[in-house]
């Protein structure tokens, strides 16, 4: 699992060239903004050895969608979810695919070409708004973004704005260990332990009604708002 490729993928994730800037000082923004090789940024994220630790296909067994149902994969970048979203959803769902860098969004369209699905709507959005329509999706996926979205309380006020009664948000992400202890990843400064998650998604009501823990390097919870 921690081959080149890998390594350079996690360490990349920093960066966050498929999700969201820091918005905060110069510093931080230089840290966390896109990539000057953005293509083989991408290429890392596609690489075949995340699958040993990402698990595609038990996260969204886990999530148990339904034909029909409205997703949003938000800082999707080139599509690693969103195109098995798409699929799990059906022709009768709709999957909004939202990033904030464009190139990132033209990979993420030919794979909706290569892969002949037609229910994903591209979203280029700024990077303290996921421009979703109100009360519209079912679930909204976040996947190693969280933790760099610029004023996290409010950018969840957005997200919960856009969910249907009873929807729900889910959020992976990094759990946080030094690179020595793991060997490889984000800076331990750029990641965010859950308990800080949970506390900003309870600033908007929304609270842990499942917690999967079978991903071996990220939490993965699922938040909905008390009695749903």
């Amino acid at each position: 699992m921690r081959n080149t490729a890998l390594i350079a993928f996690l360490t990349a994730a920093a960066t966050m060239a498929g999700c969201h800037s820091s918005g905060t000082n110069s510093k931080e923004a230089d840290h966390r903004g896109p990539p000057r090789d953005i293509g083989s940024y991408i290429a890392n994220m596609e690489s075949p050895d995340r699958a040993e630790w990402q698990q595609v296909e038990q996260v969204l067994a886990a999530l148990n969608l339904q034909p029909g149902d409205r997703v949003a994969d938000v800082g999707c970048g080139p599509g690693y979810f969103a195109i098995p979203l798409a699929r799990a959803v059906g022709p009768t769902g709709v999957v909004w695919a939202v990033d904030i860098e464009p190139k990132m969004l033209e990979r993420l369209r030919q794979h909706i070409a290569e892969a002949n699905v037609d229910n994903i709507r591209t979203v280029l959005a700024p990077d303290n708004d996921p421009t979703l329509p109100p009360g519209a999706v079912d679930t909204i996926l976040i996947v190693n973004t969280y933790h760099h979205f610029p004023d996290r309380p409010a950018y969840v006020a957005k997200l919960k704005r856009a969910l249907t009664p009873g929807g729900r948000i889910a959020n992976i992400d990094f759990i946080p260990r030094t690179r020595e202890a793991r060997g490889f990843g984000p800076s331990f400064d750029h990641q965010l332990a859950r308990e800080a998650a949970d506390k900003e998604m309870a600033a908007n009501g929304l609270y842990p009604a499942v917690v999967h823990t079978f991903l071996p390097e990220q939490y993965f919870v699922e938040y909905r708002t008390r009695g749903e």
